[in-house]
């Protein structure tokens, strides 16, 4: 066969195959359309919500136009428009975004609620400026969820806006507001942070920890110090791993003091936050908490050693492979095997 009969041949297949395909894919759409309006109907249904909920997110995008044009629709009952965006939020496609974003503007308080909790979910960038303006909205519950969904976005250019919430009245969005800085790691927010450590409220209090270790500022260290002595041993342990994250010799006096004195769990922290630090100064404490009669104490202690990870440790460390406790000997002989991998690299 001739070259120019071959290339003939070729493409008089490749046609052929063409034509063929085109109508089962279409046929393909029409099935796959036909499948989202049927379930969207199934899901007024109580008996039939839970299938169709599942079918729908299995269709993923084939289902989002048509589940977007249900959550944008004043004519659809309440409850319906609901379910559709927690859906929608689920599958997490930005073409749905639009959609959703004029649900925030909805009479109905309901359907705002549930579309800050859908953008939320799906993270979007593009809804930030949206979602700003709804921070004005009269209801908390509204507000509170949008500045979940602004920390859901991660966006570093929202710094300004999670320090002005920081002052909102509701403590739920101070919250959110003060997760939200920690996750962009917002350095400028460490002022006001520390402004917070106060707060009656246990949680917030927990949050502006966790922020300020996820800063790593030393800015943060008087803050993080005070809260130290803060009456929540939650608030106190978060304190301890900021002050692990920053890693300043500085803390090193103190937190020796929580690891050989404190509350079990609290040492664990003191100890895990020395090894974090490390350096000369920590090792002998470290060494000392070998031998702790806490089994956790201990374990947090070969860990430490283990990060710091000078060869050296091994004598300190064989020891504690006949320990009473399982987890502490196979701590012991990880932390050897890291040392050592360390060793020949």
């Amino acid at each position: 066969m001739g070259k120019a009969l071959r290339v003939f041949v070729l493409c008089w297949a490749t046609v052929l195959i063409a034509s063929l395909c085109v109508p089962a894919a279409c046929a393909e759409g029409i099935s796959a359309q036909s499948m989202v309006k049927k379930n969207i109907m199934l899901l007024k249904d109580k008996r039939t919500e839970h299938d169709a909920t599942v079918a729908l997110m299995s269709l993923g995008e084939d289902a989002v136009p048509l589940l977007s044009e249900v959550a944008k629709s004043p004519g659809e009952k309440v409850s319906h428009r609901i379910l559709v965006m927690e859906i929608l939020g689920d599958i997490k496609s930005p073409t749905a975004v639009d959609a959703i974003i004029a649900a925030l503007k909805d009479s109905n308080v309901k359907i705002r609620r549930a579309a800050a909790r859908s953008l939320g979910r799906i993270g979007d960038a593009k809804a930030a400026g949206a979602l700003k303006e709804a921070l004005s909205d009269f209801d908390a519950e509204v507000r509170y969820l949008v500045t979940r969904a602004l920390q859901q976005i991660k966006d570093p250019g929202l710094g300004d806006v999670f320090i002005k919430l920081l002052a909102d009245p509701d403590v739920r969005v101070r919250i959110a507001a003060a997760d939200g800085l920690g996750d962009i790691r917002e350095q400028k927010s460490v002022e006001s942070l520390s402004q917070i450590i106060s707060d009656p409220n246990d949680d917030l209090r927990m949050s502006v920890a966790i922020a300020l270790g996820k800063i790593e500022s030393k800015v943060a260290l008087p803050a993080l110090n005070k809260l130290l002595d803060d009456t929540n041993i939650n608030v106190r342990r978060e304190a301890l791993k900021a002050l692990g994250a920053i890693r300043d010799p500085s803390s090193i006096p103190s937190l020796i003091k929580i690891a050989e004195r404190d509350d079990k769990n609290l040492r664990c922290a003191a100890t895990t936050a020395l090894g974090d630090i490390g350096g000369s100064d920590v090792i002998p404490t470290l060494k000392k908490l070998l031998r702790d009669e806490m089994i956790d104490v201990r374990i947090a202690a070969i860990k430490s050693l283990a990060k710091i990870g000078n060869p050296e440790f091994v004598k300190d460390l064989e020891p504690l492979l006949t320990d009473e406790s399982t987890k502490a000997r196979k701590a012991a002989q990880a932390a050897i095997d890291e040392i050592n991998s360390k060793k020949g690299s």
